[in-house]
């Protein structure tokens, strides 16, 4: 199938406060519960050539909840949590994805490379559904031997987890393994309030990423995302946003040009700087926190967008 074709059929696709007594018997506020905390890693097996998620657990209960990512692989890893639809009764699960989904994402990415399918019988053509996916946040890009935390709050149902990050040849994690379900249950986790944040960053497809505050010392720092719009690119996805601690001889086009899972090197191998975790894309209107410990030096907040400086999602800072 010619390569435009390809990229036609994927456009088609997407689109308390508390109170209570205390001892002495007088009303007293209650303290906010904090989220819940989910370990999750990202591990490599070098002798079945697999990328894996190592989840702490496969089920949680409803409500604020905070992904910490430990990336122990040797690429950069993600986790992007995609809430499944049902269908006529049918709920969508992970193994759907694996059958009907991921091949396809490969095979396109392999026509783009010149590449004969990886998966034959899957063919180009994405299932109905798929549209029908709401992609609900998660870490965002985390370099090899960094740690990344991302508050969400999760509602019941059934969620895939994934990494869509590519190895050196083109072939996407997921592809190797990176990807596993998750079920939230109907129970609350009794986290009544989000992490406490000192900058509020909002990112939206008319203004780009706009930072209300600043990072000014080193340090922790919690950081509240605001989607205020969300919408696709050309390359049939959402806009989100990373944290890069860039280099000396960070190149800042490469950077860019890495953002863009699309096009052949994009988002695979190596990245052009260290990522240190972020927010995936989002509905409009949604909130996220990701809390990040910065040393002194040169950092960006990028999103996962084609050409990314052209649209004002990438902004450099200086921690002093």
């Amino acid at each position: 199938m010619p390569k435009l074709n390809v990229l036609f059929t994927l456009a088609v696709a997407f689109g308390l406060v508390l109170t209570g007594c205390d001892s002495s018997g007088s009303n007293q506020p209650a303290q906010p519960e904090g989220p819940d905390v989910v370990e999750v890693s990202a591990v490599h097996d070098h002798e079945a050539g697999e990328h894996l998620f190592d989840l702490a657990t496969d089920e949680v209960p409803s409500g604020w909840t905070t992904f910490r990512f430990d990336n122990q692989g040797h690429q950069p890893h993600f986790l992007i949590l995609e809430k499944m639809p049902t269908v006529d009764g049918d709920q969508k699960t992970v193994e759907d994805s694996k059958a009907e989904v991921v091949p396809v994402f490969q095979n396109v990415m392999d026509d783009i490379n010149g590449e004969n399918p990886s998966f034959p019988d899957a063919g180009f053509e994405l299932p109905a559904w798929y549209s029908d996916v709401a992609f609900v946040g998660g870490p965002g890009i985390t370099s090899s031997n960094e740690t990344s935390e991302t508050t969400v709050n999760l509602e019941p149902g059934t969620y895939v987890v994934e990494c869509y990050v590519k190895t050196e040849d083109g072939t996407f994690h997921s592809v190797k393994g990176m990807i596993e379900g998750l079920t939230v249950t109907d129970a609350s986790n009794g986290a009544s309030a989000p992490p406490e944040s000192s900058l509020q960053l909002t990112v939206s497809s008319k203004d780009g990423i706009t930072v209300d505050g600043a990072i000014g010392e080193p340090g922790e720092h919690t950081v509240e995302v605001t989607f205020a719009d969300q919408t696709a690119y050309a390359h049939f996805l959402g806009h989100d946003v990373h944290l890069a601690r860039l280099g000396d001889g960070t190149d800042m086009d490469a950077l860019g040009a890495w953002m863009n899972w699309a096009a052949p090197g994009g988002l695979a191998g190596e990245a052009p700087a260290t990522f240190l975790g972020g927010a995936q894309d989002m509905p409009g209107g949604s909130t996220t926190y990701l809390t990040v410990d910065l040393e002194a030096g040169q950092y960006a907040w990028i999103a996962e967008v084609p050409n990314p400086d052209g649209k004002s999602m990438l902004k450099t800072f200086t921690v002093d």
